[in-house]
């Protein structure tokens, strides 16, 4: 019974199968040959390459049938193109010396679908050619034989060929936005890019890179920047053993930032505007004033502004308090405490009803260890604003209140400036001392008696708490 059941499914596959075939043969055309890009065909030649152009031939249908096609060079195609009415420029023929047919004929078995003819080019003789005449071309036409059909409308085609030079490029270049790490960030990442390539590689294409600093020099110098070259702890890149593999026109090659090395785990931050400066080195190069052979990548370790709810002023040298005629108003809004109020409405105003000289200051005590890299100030907001007059000054740092260092001057452009900030070197402390040296002009007005007389609406630092000697 069971010999019987597996004759039967026997059957039943081979009727399927027959089934298959029988409607592959009614519902499909016999093979078809002609050219795969029938018509004018615009090829690109590279300059210092010595790949063939391949020109394809095509069989389309049930792949039932072989193929027999050969081409040759056929003047008549050109004069036929010439004299359409759509042909906007007319072609002449390419010199004979310029190019030569290396695969003239091929033959496609039941299997084939393309085949590909092979011209070879003489560079030099071309490049001549088409430099006094850039409208020259190869007219081919095809002779089948075949069991199948042959595609009439596709037995022709024009070869016109044009001068290119080969590139290598990469993916993204010139100043190129990276990364812009944090104490959260990974303490190492991986950054991947290509090299693209404007023709199929024939053979692997070897490229290398190196790390050039004169390129931020330059950048800097032009658009007025002051970016700073990543240090080379901060980064691992190989720079040699990369390539486009054969048949290929791109390739992936990678390099690492090292977070630790700019944000160590115990240790201040060094904060910058960072630039990898990467140039890629390879047989096919670029025009010298392109950008695309290197890439200045950023990294961006931006400090940010460091909350105040632990600051108090432990001494000031020009306190609207200290003036025995001073009003509830003044010494609720003007006296040093609103420099670090979080507001320039309320704003510190300096001694004016009589005459004190300067330097003015004022012991901002942060209440624990900061690393500072930029301290900033803004003036009054509002018509309080004409009462700034703080032209210049510096700031100290230290870790008791009684020890200073770090001395750093700052300027302003105008008293009507809103806001002046400055980079410090980054420094790690618990006090800062503000000083204000000289003034912009002779303070005057309603009530006004002291020449140096001044305001400052609120002070800013940017940093971090210092954490990792609590972790230790």
């Amino acid at each position: 019974m069971k010999n019987i059941l597996y004759m039967t499914l026997l059957a039943a596959c081979i009727a399927g199968l027959s089934s298959c075939e029988s409607d592959i043969d009614n519902f499909m055309v016999d093979d078809t040959v002609g050219f795969l890009n029938p018509g004018l065909v615009d090829t690109k030649v590279y300059i210092g390459a010595d790949d063939p152009t391949k020109v394809y031939a095509i069989k389309a249908g049930k792949g039932f049938q072989s193929a027999q096609a050969s081409i040759k060079v056929d003047e008549s195609v050109l004069v036929e193109y010439n004299g359409l009415t759509s042909t906007v420029v007319e072609l002449s023929m390419l010199p004979a010396d310029c190019y030569s047919i290396a695969v003239s004929s091929i033959e496609l078995s039941n299997d084939d679908y393309r085949m590909p003819f092979e011209i070879m080019w003489n560079r030099d003789k071309l490049a001549a050619a088409l430099a006094e005449n850039p409208n020259q071309a190869i007219p081919l036409s095809m002779d089948v034989k075949t069991t199948g059909n042959i595609a009439k409308d596709r037995l022709t085609c024009i070869i016109k060929p044009t001068m290119n030079t080969p590139e290598l490029t990469l993916s993204s270049s010139g100043l190129t936005t990276g990364l812009m790490p944090t104490r959260r960030s990974a303490t190492e990442e991986v950054i991947y890019m290509n090299v693209n390539s404007n023709f199929i590689a024939q053979k692997d294409i070897d490229f290398s890179f190196e790390i050039d600093p004169s390129l931020i020099t330059q950048y800097n110098e032009d658009h007025g920047t002051n970016y700073k070259l990543l240090p080379e702890n901060a980064f691992e890149i190989a720079l040699d053993g990369w390539c486009i593999k054969k048949y290929m026109n791109t390739a992936r090659f990678n390099f690492k930032f090292i977070r630790t090395a700019l944000i160590p785990e115990c240790g201040p931050t060094q904060y910058g505007e960072y630039v990898l400066p990467i140039r890629m080195i390879s047989e096919y190069e670029t025009e010298p004033s392109s950008d695309k052979n290197y890439i200045l990548y950023t990294i961006s370790i931006i400090p940010s502004k460091i909350e105040k709810s632990t600051w108090s002023i432990t001494e000031c040298n020009s306190d609207i308090n200290d003036d025995p005629d001073a009003t509830e108003a003044e010494k609720a809004n003007n006296g040093p405490d609103a420099l670090i109020d979080g507001t320039t409405s309320k704003w510190w105003r300096s001694i004016y009803r009589y005459e004190q000289p300067m330097p003015y200051y004022a012991i901002i005590d942060l209440g624990r260890k900061t690393s500072i890299a930029k301290v900033d100030f803004e003036i009054p907001s509002g018509v309080n604003k004409r009462y700034a007059n703080s032209k210049s000054g510096h700031v100290e740092f230290s870790l008791d209140g009684n020890t200073w260092m770090n001395s750093t001057e700052w300027s302003s452009s105008s008293a009507a400036k809103a806001s002046i900030e400055f980079e410090v070197p980054i420094v790690i402390a618990r006090y800062m001392k503000f000083v204000i040296d000289t003034p912009f002009k002779k303070a005057s007005g309603s009530g006004i008696k002291n020449p140096n007389a001044t305001a400052i609406g609120e002070i800013s630092l940017w940093g971090e708490i210092v954490t990792w000697e609590d972790e230790e």
